[in-house]
């Protein structure tokens, strides 16, 4: 598998206005950030020539299907023309094509999830020609690389004219339809080249458009963020919290590993959630991790402490830099950036036996929303 990224000028004017030194730069920061990804393959930088592009300062055809204005006539048909590229390059490489952007996200399982559904499909119906994995825009489309320059093609023929993702269904309509029949008629057999899944795997989530003062504010409905819980084999305990918990993501069923913890409301002054174990446990090393793409502010707030509670005595010779609470508990780690993520191995000096750890969330504010979808003691 390979990303393929496309550069180009920044503005789709042409010369004097190309921009050489954007293009320059940002060839040299991601061969600085992602070497390794080079070396292997994995990311491929491609730069059309400008004989490529047509000469976008010439007059504009009036768009009388849209209205739209020269700017956009011109932004639109750059992109059709960006996108063709692409896919002329990628057609004799490898056997599939995902079209994404830079401002979008994935569910976390998306590659496996696009397996599986081109090995089924393979399996039933040898005759699709892309399959759709979010139905916004042209993102999320899937294609066979022998089938890209039939709809390079028809994006370079149609260009001026409409958009490239109003322009790959009369693909399927050549196809698949009858002209003379109704699509009603038509649509068993078109849904057998033009492929939709559900739920999307790609969300749209930039707001900016490469279009000076386009707003992009289009979802798709049917993406349903799905977060992953890892499991650990966490010590029988029974939970005590100060936190409500939304639609019964409780943090029980976190603990057991069965689902996510998300919770929104404390009672009291004291915001915790304490865990009483079963039987003496010796905590060795812990994962906690919160938030998530679509609820990144959904995180455990700074100054969080994690701490544990002995089975007996504090031992004498405790180091004078461990905090000790007025209820006896020894705080073990405190969360003092904003990755919502606690993560560490305990001194060899605190391997104690201990009857309960705490998640004190001291500077929790009402409004606060916490999502917790890892944890794991060890």
């Amino acid at each position: 598998m390979t990303y393929y990224v496309i550069l180009r000028r920044a503005s789709w004017y042409g010369p004097p206005f190309d921009d050489d030194q954007f293009v320059n730069e940002t060839i040299t920061n991601l061969l600085y950030k992602y070497p390794k990804q080079f070396d292997i393959g994995l990311i491929d930088i491609i730069q059309p020539p400008n004989t490529f592009y047509p000469n976008f300062t010439e007059s504009i055809k009036p768009d009388h299907i849209f209205n739209d204005t020269v700017d956009r006539i011109r932004w639109r048909k750059k992109q059709n023309y960006d996108i063709s590229y692409l896919m002329n390059y990628a057609s004799n490489r490898g056997k599939y094509y995902l079209q994404l952007e830079d401002d979008i996200l994935c569910q976390h399982n998306f590659i496996s999830e696009i397996l599986k559904h081109v090995n089924k499909m393979n399996l039933e119906n040898d005759r699709w020609s892309m399959i759709e994995f979010s139905e916004l825009g042209f993102i999320g489309k899937l294609f066979r690389t022998r089938d890209l320059p039939l709809f390079l093609n028809m994006f370079l023929i149609f260009s001026d004219f409409k958009p490239i993702d109003l322009i790959h269904n009369y693909v399927f309509d050549i196809m698949a339809c009858d002209p003379s029949k109704s699509f009603k008629i038509c649509r068993p057999n078109f849904d057998k080249v033009k492929v939709v899944i559900k739920p999307a795997l790609f969300q749209h989530v930039g707001l900016k458009s490469s279009l000076k003062g386009k707003i992009q504010k289009l979802k798709d409905k049917k993406f349903v963020e799905k977060i992953p819980v890892i499991k650990h084999l966490n010590p029988p305990a029974t939970i005590r919290t100060s936190f409500k918990f939304y639609r019964g993501h409780s943090f029980e069923k976190l603990y057991i590993g069965n689902d996510y913890s998300w919770a929104f409301e404390s009672s009291g002054n004291n915001h915790h959630i304490t865990i009483n174990f079963d039987s003496k446990f010796i905590l060795k090393s812990y994962i906690i991790k919160s938030g998530s793409s679509l609820h990144a502010d959904d995180i455990i707030p700074v100054n969080t402490t994690l701490e544990i509670k002995p089975s007996e005595n504090l031992p004498n010779n405790l180091s004078p830099d461990i905090t000790v609470t007025k209820d006896n508990y020894l705080v073990v780690d405190r969360l003092n950036d904003n990755s919502g993520n606690l993560i560490g191995n305990i001194d060899k000096s605190l391997w104690l036996s201990i009857d309960s750890l705490r998640l004190n969330v001291s500077s929790y504010s009402g409004d606060k929303w916490i999502l917790i979808y890892e944890f794991g003691l060890f």
